[in-house]
């Protein structure tokens, strides 16, 4: 008995002192963790037809050029080639999200199971495409605002991409490289009393195409309603009026301009496109990004709010803390403080209003720049109408508020140039200026750091006239903006 215990001792002394040996197939006591670098979409894909939003095939695909192809290294969309993609994976009811493209898939085509993968890609914090797995060699692709069937034809991309010089090909670091555009956004009175118009918040709203290829001016393009980038694709926010009964109401939309939907339709698509009806209380929009509109309504008196613009039909605006942290909020509520001790001097007035003044934010463009800025609502003694003071806000506007704001000439020396500037924008390659001046605005080449001698083109702005929206493209992603613009109902400026 004695013996076979220790034995058995013996036995487990050897086990674990094996265990913690070196051997020479382990890691040394490392954790490595998976590798990550598999592309999901790698080899190459046969655009087989373009499809319409029925889901029927369209005639043919001859208005889709070149081949689709991934790597983990490059991204090839038709005749432009992307380095270092990203991959961003979701899994989605198939359904659910075809219905939010208002898009119906003939049974031969829809998924097996009701999940599916949809594989967002992307380059440089530009949007790319989405693609909806079908199986292993099918996809459904929502590429510049085209819907198309692929069929995967090959593992493997092409020798010539895979293993030559990328310069080669037209890509977006070196394609293009004097080019640059913007989507301008206008916000214009209706009328000509602008005060008038300001005050009962009439305003209708376009878009300007505005770009330069080494210092040409390309056709100015315009276009009804606001057409606007987003990292999933081109929006466009509508503002339609409606009559009930004996009241006009507006109704605002942001929707994918991928959703094409009948007139008919829109009326009973009020949550999934974002809609709102405003009945007595109207918006105007003074600013509009990637992810947020700053209006100001006349709901409660005249307020400011930041809506994201996939809930621009929410009621209450974001809180200022929700973008800019506690700290911003303690420099607003600074700011706001000394506000409210000039108006607490005025004994005519006879109340404030403090309820949401976190939400009671927006934006105001001067001198080449958006800046914050705050308001307070207030009431006279015996007045009808409720009043309000603004107040600035010492706070840079965030960039997921404001993702581009930088003018690379001085404010001076634009107004050295311009002596009746009021704004000014530049193109982030530096190539392209707008001035605006109360009734034009001037585009002009951009040399040394210099404006161009003369501008290429002057546009006359009806008085009152603001600029809600410059997003611009360079490069590559200036012809890809350009048509986008077109198949959407831009018309060649007169």
């Amino acid at each position: 008995m004695h013996r076979a215990f220790s034995v058995l001792i013996i036995s487990l002394s050897l086990l674990l002192l094996g265990g913690c040996a070196n051997l020479s197939w382990t890691t040394a006591g490392k954790i490595i963790p998976p590798v990550h670098n598999i592309c999901p979409l790698e080899g190459q894909w046969q655009v087989m037809q373009e499809m319409q939003p029925n889901g029927n095939y369209g005639a043919d695909n001859s208005s889709w050029e070149g081949k689709i192809q991934f790597t983990g290294e490059v991204a090839m969309l038709g005749e432009y080639v992307w380095s270092n993609p990203m991959f961003k994976i979701k899994k989605v009811n198939s359904s659910n999200y075809l219905m939010t493209k208002y898009l119906s898939l003939p049974n031969t085509l829809m998924p097996d199971s009701k999940e599916v993968e949809v594989i967002t890609v992307s380059s440089e914090e530009n949007f790319l495409g989405e693609f909806m797995r079908i199986d292993e060699a099918k996809l459904v692709a929502f590429v510049q605002n085209k819907v198309l069937y692929l069929e995967k034809v090959s593992d493997q991309v092409d020798s010539s991409l895979a293993f030559s010089n990328l310069n080669d090909f037209k890509t977006n670091e070196h394609s293009n490289s004097g080019a640059a555009g913007v989507l301008v956004g206008l916000k214009i009175p209706k009328g000509s009393d602008v005060k008038d118009n300001a005050d009962n918040f009439n305003f209708t709203y376009q878009t300007l195409w505005l770009a330069i290829d080494n210092k040409k001016l390309h056709p100015v393009l315009i276009g009804d309603n606001i057409f606007f980038p987003r990292n999933s694709g081109f929006w466009e926010l509508q503002i339609r009026q409606l009559q009930e009964g004996p009241y006009m109401q507006d109704l605002y939309s942001a929707h994918d301009v991928s959703t094409k939907v009948k007139e008919p339709q829109l009326k009973t698509m009020t949550i999934s496109r974002g809609e709102v009806k405003t009945g007595a209380g109207k918006k105007i929009i003074d600013y509009i990004g990637n992810d947020f509109v700053a209006v100001e309504t006349d709901q409660g008196g005249n307020r400011l709010q930041v809506l994201p613009v996939d809930k621009i039909s929410a009621l209450e605006g974001i809180k200022l803390s929700d973008l800019l942290g506690n700290n911003g909020l303690v420099a607003f509520s600074n700011a706001r403080a000394q506000a409210l001790r000039s108006l607490n001097n005025n004994i005519n007035i006879t109340s404030i209003d403090n309820d949401g003044f976190e939400q009671n934010f927006g934006l105001i463009r001067k001198n080449g720049h958006w800046y914050l800025r705050g308001r307070i609502n207030y009431s006279f003694q015996d007045a009808n109408d409720p009043s309000y003071m603004d107040f600035n806000v010492n706070l840079v506007p965030p960039a997921k508020l404001i993702f581009y704001d930088t003018l690379c000439l001085s404010w001076q020396y634009i107004k050295d140039r311009v002596p009746d500037a009021v704004d000014a924008f530049t193109s982030p390659n530096q190539d392209m200026a707008l001035v605006i001046t109360k009734t034009k605005l001037q585009v002009y080449s951009i040399s040394a750091g210099q404006l161009g001698s003369e501008p290429l083109a002057k546009i006359e702005l009806q008085t009152g006239t603001s600029i809600i929206m410059a997003e611009w493209a360079t490069g590559s992603y200036v012809d890809n903006w350009e048509k986008a613009f077109l198949v959407n109902g831009a018309d060649v400026s007169s």
